[in-house]
């Protein structure tokens, strides 16, 4: 990890006041994958002085190609990799109504997930907060990015009012190249440093497809009755049990607060019921009948062979109680 570095270059553009505004600056990147690791990577090489990242993955071999990661770090939670290569402050969490306090000590947000319900999260969060935040999504050749200025900006909700009914095309479905999401993490850094320097920045989305070099900015005007930005009705942040079906068809439920599960304690309740399981430092992994079972530190559950939501709320049920 790099621990010093010469940010000279930067003076001309920016002053040395400038560049001291930055390494005060905290700035907090949600996910840690595509996107997420490379924003942590160019926030680190501008100079911020604190990076926090929440992100719930391992690095998998599927990531080497769009990811900083290498394969060595196949296997390890992300955000310990960051960690050790960049001394960001990670949280092996997923972002949800319960879990949105890790986001209070940033000056900054920048979105590095891949689903709607969490930028949602994080929209509530920071219209409540007044905290600005960036929006990014990538896909196949292409991405968005919009700066969202509490109160100034039209925010996430105006642009998107609802959960979508069926499910958005993922890039485990539509494919994403690999020098997307680094153009897309560069253009959110940089809009990220324009706001950190106190710089005006408008209620826009910057588009772009790297396949027809088509580059465009459309003006988002604020929506006169977005349930979030105007009437404030922050429905998002209502602390609810969270059940999402993976891409890999397992199903993931998360509790509305974090709880506090004893690892070594569980494994014992496994051991009188006579189940046999893996037990690491942060999840332990079992199997119930024909679903494999996976139960986090945070109480956090993941399901493979569940038939239905139903049917994993009840593995949850039996297991963690709720």
């Amino acid at each position: 990890m790099e621990l010093r570095m010469d940010f000279s270059r930067h003076f001309p553009i920016i002053g040395i006041e400038g560049q001291r505004k930055l390494s005060e600056s905290t700035v907090a990147v949600v996910g840690a994958g595509a996107l997420g690791s490379w924003e942590v990577y160019f926030l680190h090489k501008l100079g911020v002085g604190r990076i926090v990242v929440i992100d719930r993955d391992f690095v998998d071999e599927s990531d080497l190609p769009r990811t900083i990661y290498t394969k060595e770090d196949v296997g390890k939670p992300k955000v310990e990799v960051l960690k050790e290569r960049f001394g960001v402050t990670g949280h092996f969490e997923d972002l949800n109504p319960g879990t949105v306090g890790l986001l209070d000590e940033a000056d900054l947000i920048i979105d590095g997930t891949d689903n709607i319900y969490t930028r949602q999260v994080i929209n509530d969060y920071a219209i409540k907060t007044e905290k600005p935040w960036i929006y990014v999504g990538v896909l196949s050749t292409y991405g968005n990015i919009m700066p969202i200025i509490p109160g100034k900006t039209a925010c996430f909700r105006c642009l998107m009012p609802r959960l979508p009914e069926r499910p958005l095309p993922t890039c485990a479905i539509a494919g994403i190249m690999s020098y997307v999401p680094s153009f897309a993490a560069s253009l959110a850094v940089a809009l990220a440093a324009k706001i950190l320097l106190g710089e005006e920045v408008e209620s826009e989305l910057f588009f772009f497809d790297l396949k027809s070099m088509d580059f465009e900015k459309v003006r988002i005007p604020r929506r006169e009755d977005c349930p979030a930005c105007v009437r404030r009705e922050l429905t998002f942040l209502e602390k609810r049990i969270k059940i999402e079906r993976m891409c890999d068809g397992s199903i993931q439920v998360t509790p509305p607060m974090p709880m506090s599960i004893n690892l070594d304690e569980f494994a014992e309740r496994l051991e009188k019921l006579g189940i046999e399981y893996l037990k690491t430092s942060q999840f332990i992994q079992f199997e119930d009948d024909y679903a494999e079972i996976l139960v986090f530190k945070t109480g956090r559950m993941v399901i493979r062979g569940a038939e239905d939501e139903k049917e994993a709320k009840n593995f949850f049920a039996r297991y963690l109680g709720g």
